[in-house]
């Protein structure tokens, strides 16, 4: 359990799941912390065919202002936030375990 605490994995999810609250009630109504400050989900807004793919699933209600978004934008922002805490416990991984040399 204190390995689970200790990874930026799971405080990753954490702050997507805290993130998608603040976009339903309201706080992010325009997407700029769930989408535009998120370097993949924003690389995939600007593409038409993928930002196309992304507004066609279920559609959830929200405080946005055109109140609704589709539910793909969500699972990206729990997807990528979980890319990025695996890349930074492989690297905290990787740092702990390389050799020091002491001469």
């Amino acid at each position: 359990m204190k390995k689970i605490f200790k990874s930026f994995t799971f405080w990753f999810v954490i702050l997507a799941v805290l993130e998608i609250y603040m976009h339903q009630v309201g706080q992010d109504s325009k997407s700029i912390v769930l989408i535009y400050l998120n370097p993949i989900l924003r690389t995939m807004s600007r593409s038409d065919i993928i930002r196309d793919f992304m507004n066609s699933g279920l559609q959830v209600s929200s405080g946005t202002i055109i109140e609704h978004i589709s539910i793909y934008w969500y699972i990206g922002s729990i997807v990528t936030f979980i890319i990025y805490g695996l890349i930074i416990d492989v690297f905290r991984y990787l740092i702990r375990h390389m050799p020091s040399s002491t001469k």
